[in-house]
């Protein structure tokens, strides 16, 4: 006979494999090649510090699932439901959604972050329809703490000084300031960037990611 807390579990183990093999897998992006129109080492070093911190909040946030999920499993297999009642989980749903509009209209260059966050509310919202509260509340949790990285991203752009915004979608970020340069990155509409240098018509930048090339000054915009 099934036991009635097999679908929780079922998805909750699911859910803890999926998060163990993301950390596991998990490694820095490789740093872009070196334009021909050689940028500073300073630049270069605050594009990999871009990346490392980037890479640390990843880390961060899929190992806090993992550690979710673990605890979540263990409520299940013991048959505990937790503290929270319905009620609660229920109120913890409509706050992680305010939540994570926020996220998408201060960051919408994160749009497949926000997106994912918004899978795991509807799924949230799914298990809470079938009265598995505990793992209604896993996938809560998972969704909020994608919000808050896209939010400390967001601040972290208004607070530079420095930053631009893509204009256009598909804006090519260029090893060198030329047209016929080679393409190191295909740059989407809304990106921030933060302008290092100039060279007539083109602004040399680093994006979030830690990405570094040569942009035309048209295709940018300021706040």
């Amino acid at each position: 006979m099934v036991s009635a807390r097999a679908p929780g579990r079922a998805i909750l183990a699911l859910a803890l494999a999926a998060g163990l093999a993301a950390v596991g897998c998990a490694h820095a992006p490789a740093p872009p090649p070196a334009p021909a129109h050689e940028a500073s080492a300073e630049v270069y070093r605050r594009a990999e510090a871009a990346r490392v911190k980037l890479l640390e909040h990843e880390v961060e946030r899929l190992n806090a699932d993992v550690r979710a999920a673990e605890e979540t499993l263990v409520a299940v297999e013991s048959g505990l439901r937790g503290s929270q009642t319905r009620t609660e989980a229920v109120s913890m749903l409509a706050e992680a959604r305010i939540e994570v509009e926020r996220a998408a209209r201060r960051a919408p260059w994160r749009a497949d972050a926000t997106a994912e966050a918004h899978e795991k509310l509807e799924e949230a919202d799914r298990q809470l329809g079938e009265g598995h509260i505990g793992s209604a509340i896993f996938f809560i949790s998972r969704a909020s703490r994608i919000a808050k990285n896209v939010l400390a991203e967001a601040d972290l752009v208004r607070k530079a000084a420095d930053a631009r915004f893509v204009r256009s979608d598909r804006v090519n970020l260029r090893a060198a300031p030329a047209t016929d340069s080679e393409v190191l990155a295909v740059l989407r509409a809304e990106l921030p960037v933060f302008a290092e240098d100039d060279e007539g018509d083109w602004v040399l930048v680093r994006t979030v990611r830690g990405d570094v090339g040569w942009v035309h000054a048209d295709l940018l915009r300021e706040r």
